[in-house]
């Protein structure tokens, strides 16, 4: 078969943090994996540097408005400036993680969109269909809805990366046949068990440790986390159960008080966010990592758990049912259903060794199902090949 020609937008990221922040990650990981399947790549990006992460990968950097980045205009005229130049390159495949890069593209060059792909981190209409899921502007709100409309009928392929956003993406107007399900993968060169965790960390041999990651919002029901835990407060040794919370965002403040109030300080720490070459060393510390959202498309955090050998704890929603398979690699619990959490952390500690069994069936689905190699080699199969054999 022959090379193919891809190139990635990408936009959504701390502009000094390119492949480490926002959804980069995911541009970088796939553009590596396809370097590593033989194919031709490159990032058009609003890089503040020129990244050094691949150098197989060539990167074409636009130049960030005047106006600044953390805009809703800066946003779209970044956009049409990463559109300009992806359509120059006249590549067999363009690629987004996101879609508002891919609504610019698809209005400004309509010929073009049978060649754009979007692997979209969620949907604008579920996430506002949500209770607690979503806050935004209604000018942000008002721009999300006409991208995702727009790029959902203008004939590019949408990649649902959970089987509830295939169907709210083919409701958006994406038809089945051009939204196939294939969710986001896994560098297991990043995320792997590390046997010296516990003591790099000096945890103790007896404590279970769990684990949230992710940002302080009430869409996340760590709320109801905590109420769980209060519930059960005199089952809770501190020499026995950790709970860290590890992120940032508007709850922040909230969360710290709800712990004092509660009486979990002893239990429950809350921590600023991590550095990414730390992450692995804390998944594979932890006991479980904690996912009780009300709403997530696909939690990155459930392939970077499960790759270190970590169960995941999460709500019955879309993309964590997806790879939890309840009492096999985590445990799952109705969304904001406090007594049903709390029954769950109730058994993970009155038997310690019922998490630390899960890990070997964790770890094997994580590299059967979630490796970028297999992920990346769905989309080109299933994806990219059929759009340049139509081409």
């Amino acid at each position: 078969m022959r090379k193919l020609k891809v190139v990635f937008l990408d936009y959504v990221l701390d502009l000094d943090k390119p492949g480490r922040s926002g959804l980069s990650d995911i541009v970088w990981d796939m553009a590596g994996e396809l370097c590593d399947q033989g194919h031709e790549v490159h990032v058009v990006a609003p890089y503040a540097a020129q990244p050094g992460l691949d150098e197989r990968v060539r990167v074409h950097q636009v130049r960030v408005p005047p106006t600044g980045y953390r805009w809703h205009g800066g946003h779209l005229w970044i956009c049409k400036r990463l559109a300009d130049v992806a359509a120059r390159l006249e590549p067999d495949v363009i690629h987004a993680p996101e879609y508002i890069s891919t609504g610019v593209f698809t209005l400004l060059y309509p010929n073009h969109s049978a060649q754009v792909v979007v692997s979209v981190p969620g949907n604008v209409f579920h996430r506002l269909a949500i209770p607690n899921g979503f806050q935004t502007t209604a000018l942000g709100a008002a721009i999300l809805k006409w991208a995702a409309v727009q790029t959902a009928r203008s004939g590019a392929t949408v990649i649902a990366i959970s089987r509830e956003m295939k169907r709210w993406w083919e409701w958006t107007g994406s038809p089945p046949e051009k939204t196939p399900f294939i969710p986001l993968g896994v560098d297991l060169k990043r995320f792997h068990c590390q046997p010296d965790a516990r003591a790099k960390l000096g945890v103790p041999p007896e404590q279970q440790l769990l684990l949230y990651l992710g940002r302080f919002s009430r869409e996340k029901g760590l709320l109801p986390l905590l109420e769980a835990l209060a519930s059960m407060k005199p089952e809770l040794d501190p020499q026995r159960v950790r709970v860290v919370l590890v992120g940032r965002g508007p709850q922040r403040s909230e969360l710290e008080a709800r712990i004092l109030q509660e009486g979990l300080q002893e239990i429950v720490e809350v921590k600023d966010w991590l550095p990414q070459d730390q992450l692995s060393t804390w998944y594979s510390a932890a006991s479980a990592v904690l996912l009780p959202s009300y709403t997530e498309a696909q939690a990155r955090i459930i392939g970077e758990a499960m790759a270190c050998g970590t169960p995941v704890i999460g709500s019955r929603i879309s993309g964590t049912e997806d790879h939890v398979q309840d009492g096999l690699n985590g445990f799952l619990f109705p969304k904001g259903d406090r007594p049903a959490l709390a029954a769950i952390l109730r058994r993970v500690v009155e038997d310690p060794t019922l998490l630390s069994s899960m890990r070997p069936a964790t770890t094997a689905y994580a590299r059967e199902h979630l490796a970028w190699p297999r992920i990346v080699g769905r989309v080109i199969e299933e994806v990219y090949w059929p759009i340049a054999s139509y081409l």
